[in-house]
C-alpha cells in the first residue's frame, strides 16, 4: 500500500512539539481540577444541602448600614446558629463569625447583627447549623449569597472638592407582591419581577423597600399558626424573592393585606364594631415583626407588643393582670389597646360588648392599667397593647420617613371625606412626621406611605356602578388630615417625595412646587383600571378632593378591560446623584476625585416587571425650587 505523507518544515515541527507539551499540561491541569472541584463542593462536605441542617427559611438581609447588616433565618426548632462572613471566598471555620439563637416564642426565627464592617464593601456570608455550613444558594448554579454595605462619608471623601463626603444612593421600591392568581389577583406564584429586579439591578440597588402588601390572605385563620403559615408559604413559593432577599437588604412597612384587608379603627379610642377586623391588629403585627419588621431600624417610639387576659367590671376602667409586668411599659411607645380578639378568625363576630379600641390613661402599678373608655359589662377579656411601627432612617443628605397608614387610623366617613374628626396617621404620628422633617438638616426627603396622597382608591374595579370616589383607603379619604400635613410640608423649601402604593397602578404626580407623589405598584398583582384611580387623566391636571395636582404619567389600564386582565407590573429604581467622579488632577497619578453637584438630583425610574425595560422617569432637584437670580 502506498504511504501518503507530507514534509514538515523545522518551524512546523517545533510548533507541534510545543502544542503537544501544552496538551499534556492541560490534561494534567484538567485532571487536577477534576480531583479538587471549585468551592463549594457538597461531595467534600464544604457545604451540606439546605434542609439537612434544620434551616427552613432564609437567610434574609435587613437593617442596612455602612458598618453593619442584619441576617434573619428560621429553623425547624429552636437552636443555636452561626453566621460566617468574609470579603472573600471560601468561607471556613477561620472566617469571622457571630452566633445567634432562633426562639420558639418567635416561631423559631432569629436574627444577628454583623458589626464592624467596612463601608461600601461586598461581604460573602453563610449559615452554620449543627457544625455544618448550609448551601444557601437558591439553586446550585447561583452565585454564593453576598451583600454590599452602604456607603458613608468616607466612601467618596475628597478634601478639596467633597469635604462633607456626599455620596450617591440607589434603591429599589415595590408594592403589591401577591402570589395567588385565583383569590388575591396575583399573576404568578413566583412573580417574574423578582427575577427581573435581581438580574438587571441586583448589583446597583443598595437596598430594597417593600412598601406594603408583601403577603395576601391565603393561610390565615385568625390564629398565630395560620398567620405564620401565610408568610412561610410566600417565602417557600418564590425562588425569585428568596434570591433578592439573600443578596439585597430590605426595609419594610405593612399595608392592609399583611394585617387585614381595609383595616380601620385601630387608632380611634372608643371605636367599637362587632364585625370589625381592627381588634386583630396586634396578633397580625406580632407575626409581621417575626417575618418582616425585624428588618427595620430600631426607633425610640417602638416597644414590645403585650398580650394578656384580665377580669373587668362594668363601669370600671382598670385592666389588672397578675401575669404581666406593666412597670416596663413606656407610655410614649403605646399606640392603643385592643380588646376582644380571642383568636377569632377574620370577620368573625365578637361576642363581647367590651370589644373595641381603648386608650391608655396611666400605668397604675406593676399589674394594673387605667384605660378609657369604661367597660360596659363584667367579663374576662383578652387584650393587646399596641406600639408605634413608623420609623425614620437618615443616609447622608437623604432622610427617609416610613409611616404607618393602617395601624393607627380612625374609621373613615364615606359621606364626608373632609370630616375633621377622621384621621389616617393620628396626632402622635403626624407631629412626629412634620416635626422630624422640619428639624432635619437633610437636603432630600422621602416619605414612604403605603397609600396614596392625591391618588384615590375607589372600588370601581369591582363595582363600577358605585362610582370612582375614594373608598377611604388613602389620604383622599382623610382630606382634613392630608391638608394639615401638606400645608406644613409645603412651607419647607426642600424636595419632599411621597412613595406610595395600595392602588394597583403607577403614577407620577406633582402636588406642589416641592412635594411629589410617586406611586409604584403593582409588583405582581393584577392592575386596576383608571376608574379605580378616580378616572384621573393619564397626563394633565387633576382635582384631588379640592387640591389640584399635575399628573405627569399614569401606568394603568382603561375601564373597558376587566382588572383580572390587566397584567402590567412595575417596580422603581430611585437614584440620588450627589457627586460625580473624575480622574485625579494632572500630575497626581491614577485614581478619582469626587465632585459634588451644587444641586443633587433624584431620578425615579419605573421599570416593567417582566422585561426590565424603562417605562417612565421623573427627575427632582432643589434647583426647581429656586427663583431666577436678580441682576
Amino acid at each position: 500500500m502506498r504511504k501518503i505523507g507530507f514534509k514538515v518544515k523545522s518551524m512546523d515541527s517545533a510548533r507541534i512539539q510545543v502544542l503537544a507539551v501544552a496538551a499534556v499540561v492541560l490534561a494534567v491541569s484538567s485532571e487536577s481540577n477534576a480531583q479538587t472541584p471549585d468551592w463549594p463542593n457538597p461531595v467534600a462536605e464544604q457545604v451540606v444541602p439546605y434542609l439537612s441542617t434544620g434551616l427552613l427559611q432564609g437567610p434574609m438581609l435587613g437593617r442596612p448600614a455602612a458598618t453593619s447588616m442584619r441576617v434573619w433565618i428560621r429553623t425547624e426548632e429552636a437552636m443555636d446558629f452561626e453566621i460566617r462572613y468574609s470579603t472573600r471566598l471560601p468561607l471556613s471555620a477561620g472566617s469571622p463569625s457571630i452566633r445567634g439563637k432562633t426562639l420558639a416564642d418567635d416561631d423559631h426565627t432569629g436574627v444577628v447583627d454583623l458589626k464592624g464592617l467596612k463601608p461600601y464593601t461586598r461581604y460573602y456570608y453563610g449559615v452554620v447549623l449543627k457544625g455544618h455550613l448550609a448551601d444557601t444558594r437558591v439553586t446550585h448554579t447561583d452565585s454564593w449569597p453576598s451583600f454590599r454595605t452602604l456607603p458613608d462619608s468616607s466612601t467618596t471623601h475628597d478634601p478639596v472638592n467633597n469635604p462633607d463626603g456626599l455620596y450617591n444612593l440607589s434603591f429599589s421600591m415595590c408594592v403589591g407582591a401577591s402570589q395567588d392568581p385565583k383569590r388575591s389577583g396575583g399573576q404568578y406564584s413566583d412573580p417574574p419581577a423578582w427575577t427581573t429586579l435581581h438580574r438587571k439591578f441586583g448589583d446597583e440597588a443598595m437596598f430594597h423597600i417593600m412598601n406594603g402588601d408583601y403577603t395576601y390572605e391565603e393561610k390565615r385563620d385568625g390564629t398565630l399558626a395560620g398567620i405564620r403559615n401565610n408568610y412561610k408559604l410566600y417565602i417557600d413559593r418564590s425562588a425569585g424573592m428568596n434570591r433578592v432577599m439573600r443578596h439585597m437588604p430590605w426595609l419594610m412597612m405593612f399595608d392592609d393585606h399583611e394585617v387585614h384587608d381595609n383595616l380601620f379603627g385601630a387608632g380611634q379610642v372608643g371605636f367599637k364594631k362587632k364585625n370589625s377586623r381592627h381588634i386583630n391588629r396586634d396578633t397580625q403585627l406580632k407575626v409581621w415583626q417575626e417575618y418582616a419588621g425585624w428588618a427595620n431600624p430600631k426607633t425610640p417610639q417602638r416597644g414590645k407588643l403585650f398580650f394578656g387576659t384580665a377580669t373587668v367590671k362594668r363601669g370600671g376602667n382598670i385592666i389588672e393582670s397578675p401575669d404581666l409586668d406593666f412597670s416596663t411599659l413606656n407610655p410614649k411607645q403605646i399606640s392603643t389597646i385592643l380588646i376582644g380578639k380571642k383568636q377569632r378568625p377574620t370577620d368573625a363576630r365578637s361576642a363581647s360588648k367590651n370589644a373595641g379600641t381603648y386608650g391608655l390613661v396611666k400605668v397604675l402599678d406593676k399589674h394594673r392599667l387605667q384605660v378609657t373608655p369604661r367597660f360596659v359589662e363584667d367579663e374576662t377579656i383578652d387584650f393587646s397593647i399596641g406600639t408605634h411601627h413608623f420609623y425614620d432612617y437618615k443616609l447622608g443628605n437623604c432622610h427617609f420617613f416610613v409611616i404607618d397608614t393602617r395601624g393607627e387610623r380612625s374609621q373613615f366617613n364615606v359621606k364626608n371625606l373632609h370630616d375633621p374628626q377622621t384621621f389616617l396617621l393620628g396626632e402622635t404620628q403626624r407631629n412626629w412626621l412634620v416635626d422630624g422633617i422640619k428639624k432635619s438638616d437633610a437636603d432630600l426627603f422621602f416619605i414612604v406611605s403605603s397609600v396614596g396622597v392625591v391618588v384615590p382608591h375607589s372600588g370601581f374595579h369591582v363595582r363600577p356602578d358605585a362610582g370612582d370616589r375614594s373608598k377611604g383607603d388613602g389620604f383622599p379619604g382623610f382630606v382634613h388630615e392630608r391638608e394639615l400635613v401638606l400645608g406644613e410640608l409645603d412651607k419647607i423649601d426642600k424636595p419632599i417625595m411621597f412613595f406610595t402604593g395600595d392602588v394597583h397602578a403607577s403614577v407620577s404626580a406633582q402636588i406642589t412646587d416641592n412635594i411629589w407623589e410617586f406611586m409604584v405598584s403593582p409588583f405582581s398583582s393584577n392592575g386596576h383600571p383608571i376608574g379605580t384611580l378616580g378616572n384621573m387623566p393619564y397626563t394633565g391636571w387633576y382635582n384631588a378632593e379640592g387640591r389640584w395636582a399635575r399628573i405627569k404619567w399614569v401606568g394603568s389600564g382603561p375601564n373597558n378591560v376587566h382588572y383580572s386582565r390587566l397584567h402590567r407590573t412595575f417596580f422603581a429604581i430611585v437614584r440620588v446623584n450627589n457627586v460625580f467622579s473624575s480622574p485625579r488632577p494632572d500630575g497626581e497619578g491614577p485614581g478619582y476625585q469626587f465632585i459634588p453637584y451644587p444641586h443633587p438630583q433624584v431620578i425615579v425610574t419605573w421599570y416593567d416587571g417582566y422585561t426590565g425595560r424603562h417605562v417612565y422617569s421623573e427627575t427632582v432637584s432643589p434647583l426647581d425650587l429656586e427663583t431666577e437670580p436678580k441682576k
